[in-house]
């Protein structure tokens, strides 16, 4: 089948990254990777860096609009080093379930690996943020990472610690993860670890844009994407978030995964410039 520049044969997407760019031009890349139906994120090993997830309540919306999601592989990181794959207790904070279900709801075939670096509490620490990623990386061989939480500047005013977290992010760009984190919700008056590392990573900032799909290329002190900021599953009240925004994009770029299983980072990045830019000047606007 030939759909937009990508040929799938027997199940298995096959992709000429510049003569499919030279296809989705004249196409157009609306048509041609997120409308596709094969966009559906199959074959796409998401990792969910954050609070951990209730699965239970993710089934029951995704069972009420006769949607199945594979089932999500849940993982404790705990401060020994110990990676515990047999905790299934719901979380004590809603956050990862309501990123989980933006990342299903954009790519429901992807197979979720939910990393709770939190445990009961509101905070976490670097190095089980690092222990998550390298298992990510390599162990549960994914290709996008989701750090919708990060750690604000004060909690990492030490050179070396900064460094630390850039070397993971640089593991990452050299296997080709995909790392989407969210900027500060004060940006630019606050800063976020690790979405200051903008060039080896997806950092996205928060917008109430007119659909979910919808985002933009929007370089602005030191994170380049805008997303759409709302969450049907966030708390009552609760205002736009980067966490959510973050979700959105790193959900659509599974979709594009689910296509050209082989993408590169800076391959990414140029695919959701071309995007953002068609959708914008479809509509006669550019903000």
């Amino acid at each position: 089948m030939l759909w937009g520049g990508f040929q799938v044969i027997e199940g298995a997407p096959s992709f000429d990254f510049f003569k499919a760019l030279q296809n989705l031009i004249k196409l157009g890349f609306l048509n041609g990777l997120i409308e596709n139906p094969l966009a559906d994120g199959s074959n796409v090993n998401i990792a969910l860096i954050d609070t951990g997830v209730n699965a239970v309540k993710l089934q029951r919306k995704f069972d009420g609009k006769g949607v199945n999601f594979k089932p999500i592989i849940h993982a404790l990181f705990k401060p020994d080093g110990i990676v515990d794959y047999s905790s299934t207790d719901s979380p004590l904070l809603p956050h990862g379930t309501v990123v989980a279900d933006i990342l299903l709801t954009h790519a429901p075939q992807a197979q979720i690996y939910s990393a709770n670096v939190f445990d009961l509490r509101s905070f976490t620490e670097l190095d089980r943020l690092l222990h998550a990623i390298h298992v990510a990386i390599h162990d549960w061989k994914c290709k996008v990472i989701n750090l919708s939480l990060g750690l604000p500047e004060e909690r990492l005013q030490q050179p070396w610690r900064r460094l630390q977290f850039l070397n993971a992010l640089e593991d990452a760009y050299r296997n080709d993860v995909l790392v989407f984190a969210a900027g500060h919700n004060d940006h630019p008056l606050g800063r976020s670890f690790p979405a200051v590392f903008e060039s080896s990573l997806f950092s996205v900032n928060k917008k109430l844009l007119e659909g979910m799909l919808k985002f933009k290329y929007f370089p602005d002190a030191g994170l380049e994407f805008l997303g759409h900021g709302h969450a049907d599953l966030a708390p009552l009240g609760s205002d736009l978030a980067t966490s959510w925004a973050t979700a959105h994009l790193a959900g659509t770029a599974a979709k594009i995964v689910s296509l050209y299983p082989k993408i590169k980072p800076f391959e990414m990045k140029s695919i959701l410039y071309w995007v953002s830019r068609e959708w914008y000047e479809q509509s006669g606007c550019d903000s």
